[in-house]
């Protein structure tokens, strides 16, 4: 069984580009991205920006077999990119970020 949440964000004035950059660069060093997600047992991490008239807002959603011990393995910056990554949020997202109640997660048992 896996467990999911979605956590919101607000991005400061002026940082979702270098959002949007942190998460090209990301893409571009996937090999590393995906070593953390193994160290943390992450299945997924999918991240969205949302654009309104006031603000604009981070939305990351996780996957993973236990989110305690991922978000724990996540905090102790075993790798280099995970102490950047908490660094390029820190810089662009403010403090008021929001969990959502997860009323449902279903996974197909056949995915690959």
């Amino acid at each position: 069984m896996t467990e999911a949440t979605l956590v919101r964000a607000r991005i400061k004035p002026g940082k979702t580009e270098r959002l949007r950059t942190w998460f090209t660069e990301l893409s571009d060093r996937e090999d590393e991205v995906l070593e953390t997600l193994h160290h943390e047992g992450m299945y997924t991490e999918t991240a969205f920006i949302e654009t309104t008239d006031d603000s604009d807002y981070f939305y990351m959603f996780m996957e993973a077999a236990d989110m305690e011990v991922a978000d724990e393995a996540g905090d102790e910056e075993a790798y280099e990119i995970d102490e950047q990554h908490h660094e390029v949020l820190a810089e662009t997202l403010t403090d008021d970020d929001r969990k959502f109640e997860s009323i449902g997660h279903f996974t197909n048992p056949d995915r690959t």
